[in-house]
């Protein structure tokens, strides 16, 4: 009964808050190799890459870094990976993914290829004395800011942020315990792209607060206070994830407000602590966040501080009501066909796929909702095909954001608004790094009035306020015309606002 009671209110905690988006745990989710018989001593974090692989930290000199895929099925162990990665990240760089991470007990800095091979090596040494507690360093974590950055926080120790160029040659080092910055553990950041120019994101965990930093070290200020010992954070969207040790995990919105909570832990003797037993494990109910991390659809991941070793996974959805399927993955029902798809074959679904193509006239059109919409968010998975692929989606008839390569400019454009009368009056940002060429993208618009925001793989690519935008009009899917060209999509969900 007791346990049942705790369940309850971990469920009515995280959804006291009002929200567009929920999350649900999803039980016994990870499955061991043969042979083993827990994931190991974790002290570590999460990161997930873009194929949606999960890797996790743990404390074992055979297994350092454990792979497994996004259906929980283990896959693999990265070679030479150290067993003392106590905060790392995956990274897109312009030349593939990578493993960044410092090391809490060697004192040094590793970027690794994903199959563990070592790209650069940061030594303590390049630190200079002055920024060391009793000259040593404890690195707790680090991320990547997009021009290549890297921002290390000495957690255990100083709690200094020491910052180095792309080639690992040392910049500068800002924080510390004293004024304006007075930490107590800074024991997780992260490069907080929701603004711009990006900042840093830190868990200042003994204090119980969020904090930002601009890149150059300035304090900007307090994000949110009254957290219990907050220990890590991710960024997905507008959200910050923040994984507190102390049994909770809490979602800020952009302005610091809290959107969400999860996993809420009430029981005292079961937080904060690597030696809660399996015993006292239940679905969705977190004992000791120490990492976190989002996939390209927000689903959340959460790594305890455990011996056994723990990861949980919340499955991002909606609210009901709200949000609709608007492709079926059967037929185009609820869609105007163009008239002459059933000989040119531009629009077709083919396994739960909507198929276009641009037939052997070569002609266009756009493939519109028969329902006309206001305010939306609106969420769709593509692929490119074959040949030179000039689609997009169309916001309330006229405006439209560019999928692919743009006529006119004769390059990529993807994620772009294309304004009659203005062409593309701002660019989408860092789509060359996040864009898979031959693989599913997810995309997110929102649409509110005359405002557009997208989201490309779960980062935010673009604003923009159009003077032309129509209050109201169907959503449409484009096909261009005079090229050869293919293009896939499917999971097309849109949620009225």
């Amino acid at each position: 009964m007791k346990k049942q009671i705790l369940t309850l209110l971990a469920l009515v905690s995280a959804s006291i808050l009002p929200a567009a988006e929920s999350w649900k745990a999803r039980p016994d989710w990870l499955s061991l190799p043969s042979g083993r018989e827990k994931l190991g001593n974790m002290h570590g974090d999460i990161a997930v890459s873009s194929a949606g692989e999960v890797y996790v930290s743990v404390q074992d000199p055979k297994a350092g870094v454990q792979v497994y895929g996004s259906d929980g099925q283990w896959i693999r162990n990265v070679k030479g990976a150290p067993s003392d990665f106590h905060g790392f990240v995956i990274h897109q760089d312009k030349d593939g993914e990578f493993l960044y991470g410092p090391r809490l007990g060697n004192g040094e800095i590793l970027k690794m290829s994903l199959d563990g091979e070592v790209m650069l090596r940061i030594p303590a040494s390049a630190i200079p004395d002055k920024f060391k507690k009793n000259g040593r360093v404890r690195f707790t974590a680090m991320d990547v800011a997009p021009n290549g950055d890297l921002f290390v926080t000495d957690g255990y120790s100083s709690d200094y942020v020491h910052r180095f160029d792309k080639k690992g040659k040392y910049l500068a080092s800002f924080g510390g315990k004293g004024e304006p910055y007075k930490f107590r553990t800074l024991h997780k950041i992260a490069v907080d792209t929701r603004f711009d120019p990006p900042r840093i994101i830190g868990t200042d965990r003994a204090n119980g607060r969020v904090v930002h930093m601009s890149t150059d070290g300035k304090f900007i200020g307090v994000v949110a206070t009254g957290l219990m010992m907050p220990a890590c954070v991710a960024i997905h969207g507008d959200l910050a994830a923040i994984g507190e040790i102390k049994g909770r995990v809490t979602l800020l919105d952009k302005s610091g407000k809290k959107a969400k909570q999860l996993g809420h832990n009430s029981n005292p003797k079961e937080v904060g602590t690597n030696r809660t037993p399996r015993s006292s494990w239940r679905t969705g109910i977190v004992t000791a966040p120490h990492g976190v991390a989002f996939n390209d659809k927000g689903d959340l991941f959460v790594a305890e501080y455990s011996t056994t070793g723990r990861v949980h996974r919340f499955d991002r959805g909606q609210s009901s009501g709200q949000d609709s399927a608007i492709f079926n993955g059967k037929d185009l029902t609820g869609w105007k066909v163009p008239k002459g798809n059933d000989e040119a074959k531009w629009y077709q679904v083919v396994d739960e796929v909507l198929q276009i193509r641009s037939g052997p006239k070569k002609k266009g059109s756009v493939l519109w909702t028969e329902q006309k919409f206001r305010d939306f968010e609106m969420e769709l998975d593509f692929r490119f095909g074959e040949g030179t692929v000039d689609s997009g989606v169309h916001l309330r008839t006229q405006d439209q954001i560019q999928i692919g390569i743009s006529g006119s400019l004769k390059r990529d454009m993807t994620c772009s608004p294309y304004i009659p009368g203005k062409g593309y009056p701002v660019e989408a940002k860092d789509i060359a790094k996040l864009l898979k060429a031959k693989d599913w993208n997810h995309m997110k618009i929102r649409a509110i009035g005359p405002k557009y925001t997208v989201w490309f793989q779960g980062k935010e690519v673009m604003n923009y306020e159009s003077s032309s935008a129509k209050p109201e009009g169907p959503i449409g899917i484009q096909l261009h015309g005079s090229r050869n060209m293919g293009i896939d999509y499917k999971n097309l969900v849109l949620k009225k606002l």
